[in-house]
């Protein structure tokens, strides 16, 4: 309805919202008589008959009608809303008496003035404070009464019309026990939607103060304050449905009157704050003079643009001329708001309110089905895999069948003639002749014919799963991506609050700070924006009370009077960065050292650099301030900034120069649920590298790792940039330096690019390959600390899975030095380096009871099940010693024993052969190959081990 009003004010002419209106309230009527709701029955079918005489010509359209008829709606808004939550349909005389008397006047019959109206009237002064809220929220905007013998001025119109509506719109109603639950729901629910409009208002407000001519903002800010009025009453505070009523009429006649003075802008900045206060902390102090200051706020006259009376020969009379008496043509605005073309709103686009709770199980329970899904796909991977073998087996038997017809055929003619036959005077190729071997061969062809057929309806169906198994996979995606961006809040929901506490501490030491903001249309999981900001005020608060100097200092120090504070918020891979930089007088590092050493925190002889030093200001109780204030000096603000952070997985870093300013870093990790990643590998261990924190990826020969791991040098070059180079073991293993020696194939070094712009280069062993769409799953407050894990995810195959925290581990390696521990533990390790062992056997047992005995002596292993298996695998790996069985399918031992020895790398790798052949002749060839060593099954583990150690010994001198 107030869509279709808005749309017939702006064109008096259209008919069609009137028809529209009028449908509308026919259907409001009829649905009113039927709960018993007179009295809105009564409203809603006089309001039918203004807009029915309206079509009819017999109504002049005027501002002053207008602006009734937006009265009245609102009214019917008001009524309903208490009928949903009181049942309660009350007393409306003066409402559908003024209807009836612009019938009446259209008709051209005198209207009587109701006992009803005076004696409100002439109260009007001494009870206003106690009139309703609700009332005066009805009656302000009214600025004409309809009325023929009665002289009442303008400004006393709405008290006159609408004041004993009050009487019977707000009875007292005893909150019964039972209700208190219900009323703390209604306060909670208060307080979620009033954090959302005052944050709206604050910046809304501050986009009015710098277009004071735009006229649709002032209309925003009233509806907000329409609404908290509504909210604060229906959750019965009401010295905020007060304030709110005031903060409403303000806008309302900023609106009327043009109002573009800059006068008021700090009482309007301070009723907001009232209003945060008592509606989160219900902090009513002050209420009295705030709600005098803004009741005492003058604006142009009304007078001065609007008649001071309007009578019925004014307005709406047909025998004579259909017009009212003109003004200037200012039109008061709605209070449900007239939306500029730039303004206006999508009202198809509906928004709801979930539980954040329903939110996360949505998401959780997306992402196992995302992880079923995976595991889907690796056993049709694996299914596919033995439709292969089962093409093999069938071809084998295809060319068995083949070979056993062809004997067939040979023995037939073979026998031909040697036995009776009814077909004796017949060749055997002039006639065939089948026997029940010959029978039972063709079945057995007709066989493996089916199984090629079998084979190929079940190649298809997987082809079809597969595809369906994509499409599911497009379509888990975009479901996984929408519920993520569910959580997601605009960062510039801060800002309004962020900016209240520059304003107030500023105010406070009275040193003149203003905030600019950069890149606020970046998006942020909402409960991570929650925790942020405290921290985020603990930063504000100290760059004005620690950063920015008095306006004496800074004018000695030829800076601008006000100081300046920049927020400035990117986004680097997976991560969110927020800078704070002030252009105050920085941090003395002299002063830090000498606080520190009085608390105890370093030594006197302890050699700090300036990142060491400024990191000292975060540790619990540090301060440099003279004296404990209300705002700071307790050195508890960057103690739980950093806490907070840390909690959250991300990290804080400072930079300062003296007399200049400084800089705070922070950087959160964003809430990823489904991740694209690259599988790696590290000694046993499977990782996974989020993709979107890889630069790109190299390959490099490993006898140019050796060089470099075996040297001193920190930067390592890589298509002639310079580089700092580490192994992935390092942060996930504790072994600083690969193992280079049983490497014959060229490794990978993933390059990432850190958070302050530079790229780090990371080794790791093998590439397993990219994942697409990783469930990732938090790994807990215990594990928060490590800082090179950021989650862990579960793969197809059931297996967990970390994944590594690319930018963490870049700015270890970027803070420190590996020359200064590689070179005091590479000695060390080269003597305790682990020996690496190849077991070539086709039996299972013996691979893994071998295995397991040989990891417990901390030996290295890499199997084999056959010689084809240890053939393709010494082109990657190069073993220290080889266990060697001889009887194998597809390549035996001996076979084996011949190609190592010709092998151009591995021609000296010691072979201790076991096997279960342990006659002489076995043991000869053996020898004659070039085997070092003879073992008969079952073997003694003393002997073997005796035998290892003695081998690789003579290998090691």
């Amino acid at each position: 309805m107030d869509e279709d009003v808005n749309t017939w004010s702006k064109d008096a002419s259209d008919t069609s919202a009137l028809n529209n209106l009028m449908r509308y309230l026919h259907t409001l009527k009829g649905g009113a008589n039927m709960i018993a709701a007179t009295h809105i029955g009564l409203i809603a079918h006089n309001l039918e008959s203004i807009y029915e005489r309206i079509i009819n010509n017999q109504i002049v359209v005027s501002p002053a009608l207008i602006q009734i008829i937006r009265l009245v709606q609102d009214d019917i808004a008001d009524r309903i809303q208490t009928i949903r939550e009181e049942g309660v349909d009350y007393a409306a005389p003066e409402s559908i008496a003024i209807l009836a008397d612009i019938v009446s006047l259209s008709q051209g019959k005198s209207v009587e003035t109701t006992t009803a109206v005076q004696p409100s009237m002439q109260q009007e002064q001494t009870a206003q404070v106690e009139t309703d809220a609700e009332a005066e929220a009805e009656m302000q905007p009214a600025e004409e009464v309809l009325a023929d013998d009665v002289s009442v001025e303008l400004e006393d119109a709405p008290a006159a019309v609408f004041e004993p509506i009050t009487e019977t719109v707000a009875p007292e109603t005893t909150v019964e026990s039972e209700d208190e639950q219900l009323l703390s729901i209604v306060e909670e629910t208060f307080r979620e939607e009033a954090e959302e409009i005052l944050d709206s208002a604050d910046q809304r407000l501050k986009h009015w103060f710098e277009q004071r001519s735009d006229r649709s903002i002032l209309l925003q800010l009233q509806r907000a304050a329409h609404s908290l009025k509504g909210g604060a009453r229906m959750a019965e505070i009401e010295p905020v449905a007060q304030i709110a009523y005031q903060l409403e009429s303000t806008f309302e006649q900023f609106a009327v009157h043009q109002f573009n003075s800059n006068v008021y802008d700090a009482l309007l900045q301070t009723t907001l704050a009232w209003l945060r206060d008592a509606i989160f902390k219900a902090d009513y102090s002050n209420y009295e003079s705030l709600k005098s200051s803004l009741a005492a706020m003058q604006f142009v006259d009304v007078s001065a643009q609007l008649p001071e009376r309007l009578t019925h020969t004014d307005l709406l009379s047909p025998s004579r001329s259909y017009e009212f008496v003109q003004g200037d043509g200012t039109e008061p605005p709605a209070m449900s708001g007239e939306w500029s073309e730039t303004a206006t709103l999508d009202n198809s686009n509906e928004m709801i309110r979930i539980s954040a709770d329903l939110v996360e199980k949505m998401i959780d329970l997306s992402g196992e089905n995302s992880i079923n899904r995976s595991r889907i796909e690796m056993e049709l991977g694996q299914l596919g895999g033995t439709l292969n073998e089962m093409e093999l087996a069938i071809k084998r038997l295809a060319d068995q069948l083949r070979r056993m017809e062809g004997e067939l055929e040979s023995q037939i003619i073979a026998k031909h003639g040697s036995e009776n036959s009814r077909y004796a005077d017949f060749d055997p190729l002039e006639m065939d002749q089948y026997s029940s071997l010959n029978q039972l061969s063709k079945s057995l062809a007709e066989s493996a014919s089916d199984l090629v057929d079998f084979k190929s309806t079940l190649a298809e169906k997987i082809r079809d799963a597969e595809g369906l198994l994509l499409q599911q996979s497009r379509i888990q995606a975009e479901i996984q991506e929408s519920l993520m961006r569910t959580r997601l809040v605009p960062f510039s929901r801060l800002l309004p609050r962020l900016q209240r506490i520059v304003r107030q501490t500023s105010s406070t030491l009275n040193r003149p700070t203003e905030l600019v903001v950069h890149n606020t249309e970046g998006e942020l999981d909402r409960t991570i924006l929650e925790r942020l900001v405290t921290p985020f005020e603990h930063m504000l608060r100290n760059a004005v009370d620690h950063g920015i100097e008095d306006p004496a200092q800074r004018a000695a120090a030829n800076k601008p009077e006000v100081g300046k504070i920049e927020l400035n918020i990117s986004r680097q891979g997976t991560d969110v960065v927020v800078t704070f930089v002030d252009d105050g007088k920085g941090i003395d590092d002299a002063k830090i050292k000498q606080k520190a050493l009085s608390l105890g925190l370093i030594k006197a002889d302890q050699d700090l650099d300036k990142n060491e030093t400024l990191q000292l200001i975060f540790h619990p109780g540090f301060t440099t301030a003279q004296a404990v204030t209300q705002i700071s000096g307790r050195g508890v603000g960057l103690d739980v900034v950093q806490s907070e952070i840390k909690a959250l997985g991300g990290h804080v870093s400072v930079d300062s120069s003296l007399g200049q300013g400084t800089t705070f870093s922070i950087r959160v990790p964003t809430t990823v649920a489904v991740s694209d990643a690259l599988m790696v590998k590290v000694g046993d261990q499977q990782f996974a590298v989020p993709l979107a924190q890889i630069d790109r990826i190299v390959r490099i020969a490993p006898s140019t790792l050796e060089t470099y791991f075996n040297s001193n040098e920190d930067l390592f070059q890589i298509d002639n940039q310079s580089y700092k180079l580490r192994y992935l073991s390092e942060f996930v293993g504790n072994q600083p330096l690969p193992r280079l020696n049983h490497v014959g194939h060229s490794l990978p070094v993933l390059l990432i690019k850190g958070s302050t712009g530079q790229t780090i280069a990371l080794l790791v062993d093998q590439l397993i390959g990219s994942r697409g769409q990783i469930v990732v799953k938090p790994i807990g407050q215990q594990f928060s600390s490590i800082g090179a894990i950021a989650g862990a995810t579960i793969l197809g195959d059931g297996q967990v899975c970390l994944i590594l925290d690319g930018q963490n581990i870049a700015r270890q390696i970027l803070a420190t030095q590996r020359t200064k521990q590689a070179s005091d533990q590479r000695d060390t390790q080269r003597r305790d380096a682990r020996r690496l062992i190849m077991i070539v056997d086709d039996s299972v047992t013996v691979r893994k009871v071998t295995s397991r005995l040989l990891e417990r002596q901390g030996y290295d292993i890499v199997t084999a099940k056959d010689g084809i298996d240890a053939m393709e695998q010494l082109e990657n790996v190069k073993p220290d010693l080889m266990l060697l069985d001889i009887e194998m399918p597809r390549m035996d031992g001996f076979e084996v024993t011949n190609l190592v020895r010709h092998h151009d790398i591995h021609s000296n790798l010691p072979i201790i052969m076991i096997t279960s052949r342990t006659g002489e002749k076995h043991r000869e060839r053996a020898f004659s190959l070039g085997v070092t060593h003879y073992m008969g099954k079952p073997f003694q583990e003393a002997e073997l081990l005796a035998n290892i150690e003695q081998l690789l010994a003579a290998s090691r001198g």
